[in-house]
């Protein structure tokens, strides 16, 4: 990832208590993912941390929209963003990352965040992104119905592929 120390906190100096942040996450740090899905954003986040006799405690809120390409038209639609994520940080002999805990080495002062923040914007987009029905690209959808296949349509309204009725005589027919 690019420009990283945007997202870093030193761990070393913080004494206990708690303290916060404010990053927004915008597209030039989502350009600076390799292989993201999302190119494109604007997402507010604010982050605090208490730390506790050595041990940190990470609470981040994500609010925003995201740009992610429609799975039936390809063209860029919006993705809302709204999250709460957290994990704790302690000290250790060696870099273990367990999920919600995260162990680090003594000699480690900061910790990059960049990932992390990433990893949660992307967990709160859907597997299938579309635009809502009437909405998509339509040329995109006159193209997608004249290659389909689906050229009649069933009782029940839904685009059957003649294929299919072509295999189903094949059934009927032994």
């Amino acid at each position: 990832m690019a420009q990283t120390e945007t997202y870093k906190i030193e761990l070393k100096g913080l004494s206990d208590g708690t303290y916060e942040y404010d990053f927004c996450l915008d597209d030039n740090f989502f350009a600076g993912v390799e292989d993201a899905e999302v190119a494109k954003g604007d997402v507010e986040v604010h982050l605090t941390i208490k730390k506790i006799e050595g041990n940190f405690d990470f609470k981040f809120t994500l609010e925003g929209v995201v740009k992610v390409q429609c799975d039936r038209c390809l063209d860029e639609m919006d993705c809302q963003i709204d999250a709460e994520n957290g994990f704790t940080v302690k000290y250790g002999k060696e870099n273990v990352d367990e999920g919600d805990k995260l162990v680090i080495t003594e000699d480690c002062n900061e910790i990059d965040l960049s990932w992390y923040l990433y990893e949660f914007v992307a967990l709160e987009i859907p597997i299938t992104h579309a635009h809502p029905e009437g909405e998509c690209n339509s040329e995109m959808e006159q193209l997608l119905q004249q290659y389909s296949g689906a050229k009649e349509e069933a009782s029940d309204g839904e685009p059957v592929d003649l294929r299919w009725s072509e295999l189903k005589k094949l059934i009927d027919n032994n």
